[in-house]
């Protein structure tokens, strides 16, 4: 390369001394260019040395084996960190739950008792069961059953859908992941200068324990290395897999009262509604048989009569629908926030299961001063 660059030089310093020959007129100009020449050639020469050398491959370091002491430490300090970040977001998600409950109850009393035991609404009811009743068919929806559908979209739409604008379920759920994965890098980021050992060596230990592992097809995984920094984790594969895997086990995003206590409601209140109607019926038959002003005046009185039976009956029916709604308000509280695997916890608790397990198992199995896939963990213990 050199060789080749220094004949070029020089080719290029020949031709100018034949061009300028001509007009050159003493010895000593002669002399210069000749010199000028020679020093361009060794420019030359030196600067294509610098650039070859410029070029070299760097060679990597050999890759950082872990002690056995120091590697059973930093996993025991992941093992603290995941447990101290899980109750952290459980917290969080058990406040932010607190406040949809103090809001459920509140819209419940202010809005959909008030709607249910207005007289209005029972007389729709009344025309809705009658219509149920005319349209059941041998192994069709019952009454009751239809009604019960009825009233959980009303709950819905009444309730927990406006309630959502200011608390949603679905949105605590992935801001306490968010809140755990944090939390986690806060105190694993102290671990690589409390143990001295090399951040990159560090990250490539957290990229041998899974965070998110979701077996249904098809199959997705995502280490702790993976998660930690993503800036959106639904970007991440295996996460998105992991929303769509909670969303099919559970209400999380579309929380509905139990059909088993509206449906004590619902009993309830076709046997109450057809009652009325008979009376209604009855009512009917007189004033068309008698006719006339005295019809009327039945008519009249069968309405006055059951306005004011309904207002006799409608704090009872009222304490009734809220001891009701008080029942299913406590087991939606059961499958949101107790459930650890299908309610708002539940990606924290794959999560933090999947990092705590890796890392807990014992370090007598693993091959001495190695980082394995899976450190520590037998083919049926991955199962």
């Amino acid at each position: 390369m050199q060789l080749r660059d220094a004949g070029r030089a020089m080719a290029i310093a020949t031709a100018l001394f034949r061009l300028v020959d001509g007009n050159i007129k003493t010895r000593r100009s002669i002399f210069g260019l000749h010199a000028a020449c020679y020093l361009f050639v060794v420019i030359i020469a030196a600067t294509s040395g610098c650039i070859q050398s410029s070029t070299k491959t760097v060679v990597q370091p050999p890759p950082y084996h872990f002690q056995p002491g120091t590697l059973r430490a930093i996993n025991e300090g992941i093992f603290t960190a995941s447990v101290q970040a899980r109750h952290e977001s459980e917290a969080y998600a058990r406040v932010a739950m607190e406040e949809w409950l103090w809001r459920v109850r509140q819209r419940i009393e202010e809005d959909f008792i008030p709607w249910y035991s207005s007289y209005v609404i029972r007389q729709w009811m009344t025309a809705k069961v009658v219509a149920f009743k005319l349209l059941y068919t041998e192994g069709g929806a019952t009454p009751e059953e239809r009604l019960v559908s009825y009233l959980q979209e009303q709950f819905y739409e009444q309730v927990l859908e406006p309630v959502s604008s200011f608390v949603d379920p679905q949105t605590v759920m992935e801001d306490a992941a968010v809140n755990y994965l944090r939390e986690l890098r806060e105190r694993l980021d102290r671990l690589p200068s409390e143990y001295d050992v090399p951040a990159t060596a560090f990250r490539q230990h957290m990229e041998t324990i899974p965070a998110i592992i979701v077996r249904e097809i098809p199959p997705q995984e995502a280490s702790l290395n993976e998660v930690l920094p993503a800036a959106d984790l639904s970007a991440l594969p295996a996460y998105r897999a992991l929303l769509a895997k909670v969303a099919a086990a559970s209400d999380v995003a579309n929380p509905t009262p139990s059909a088993d206590r509206l449906k004590v409601i619902a009993n309830q209140a076709v046997t109450r509604l057809m009652d009325s109607v008979a009376l209604s019926a009855g009512t009917a038959t007189a004033s068309t048989v008698m006719g006339g002003y005295w019809g009327i005046a039945i008519s009249a009185g069968s309405a006055a009569y059951a306005a004011v039976e309904h207002e006799s009956e409608k704090s009872a029916m009222e304490a009734q629908l809220r001891e009701n709604l008080n029942a299913a308000l406590n087991l939606m509280w059961q499958e949101l926030v107790e459930d650890p695997r299908g309610g708002i916890t539940a990606l924290v608790h794959h999560m933090s299961t999947q990092i705590e397990d890796a890392v807990a198992r014992p370090l007598q199995s693993c091959a001495p001063n190695t980082v394995t896939r899976r450190p520590c963990c037998s083919e049926a213990g991955c199962a």
